[in-house]
């Protein structure tokens, strides 16, 4: 089931967009969930039975119709992760919480799954068979790779068997012709959750991660987070002006990058709904909006 989560309904529409567009091509079955409800991380520090009882009714939802949990986003996926680990762990929560969910016809047990989007690219889609359907090949792209914290930490929910140093978006970017080079700030922060307290200290140190890019000589950040993205793509013109530099990087989501590869039009994966430079890669790959 794709639980989509508050930030791609409320704005990143581009990321449901592409996520589908690619899911669809390769034939993954899936429903959608059928309502819009957080997940519940936010309240985890102000109630942690409210954050397990709505990140649980997700769950139940899903198992209901005897389906895993799909999310494509990284603070979603770890969110469900953890309740699912603290309900199975204490049966006295996991009672109090299906006291709550019974009004509504519906019990957790817990015995599902919560994937993320990559990871579903990886295990059950595939680099070959990715292989064997690219048209546009993404060649003389220079891409850097952004994880984001909460798809490799805590490391038993990471997403790549090594989360000091992952490979996975690299090896998907590279199947469809690109190239993805290590570098020193790959695991930085998106510095979402430090906006909460010191916005001037978080696009401080957004900064210094997009300078970073631009100088080595990168085309673009490749992300798979709503939140990182929308930290690094919306902040990037308040941030030139408090470092006193022009900083001009497009930011752009893995699974767009894939759709366009499949032979996708830019509007097909919602290209036209990002806000950063977007033009500037596309024309390195003989791609337009015309």
């Amino acid at each position: 089931m794709l639980y989509q989560g508050c930030m791609i309904w409320s704005s990143q529409y581009q990321y449901e967009i592409s996520a589908r567009k690619i899911l669809d091509f390769f034939g993954v079955n899936y429903k959608v969930f059928p309502e819009q409800q957080c997940c519940g991380k936010p309240l985890m520090c102000v109630n942690i039975n409210t954050w397990l009882t709505l990140a649980a009714r997700i769950m139940a939802i899903a198992e209901k119709e005897g389906l895993d949990v799909l999310t494509l986003c990284n603070g979603c996926y770890l969110s469900l992760n953890e309740a699912r680990k603290i309900l199975l762990e204490s049966p006295e929560k996991k009672e109090l919480v299906n006291r709550i969910l019974g009004k509504e016809d519906l019990k957790f047990s817990g015995e599902l799954r919560i994937k993320h989007i990559v990871s579903v690219i990886w295990e059950d889609i595939g680099l070959k068979k990715i292989s064997e359907n690219v048209k546009v090949k993404l060649s003389g792209l220079k891409l850097a790779s952004h994880y984001g914290c909460h798809s490799l930490r805590p490391k038993e929910f990471s997403i790549d068997s090594n989360p000091e140093n992952p490979r996975i978006i690299e090896e998907i970017l590279e199947v469809l012709g690109a190239e993805s080079p290590y570098y020193p700030e790959k695991n930085d922060c998106c510095m979402i959750l430090m906006s909460n307290v010191d916005v001037k200290g978080a696009d401080l140190l957004r900064g210094k991660k997009l300078l970073s890019i631009q100088r080595r000589g990168f085309d673009g950040m490749v992300t798979i987070c709503p939140l990182c993205q929308q930290s690094y793509e919306t902040r990037q013109k308040r941030i030139s002006k408090m470092m006193k530099e022009k900083i001009s990087v497009p930011v752009v989501y893995l699974t767009q990058l894939i759709g366009l590869a499949l032979g996708m039009s830019p509007r097909e994966v919602g290209l036209d709904l990002n806000m950063s430079p977007v033009e500037r890669l596309l024309g390195k790959i003989g791609l337009s909006f015309d």
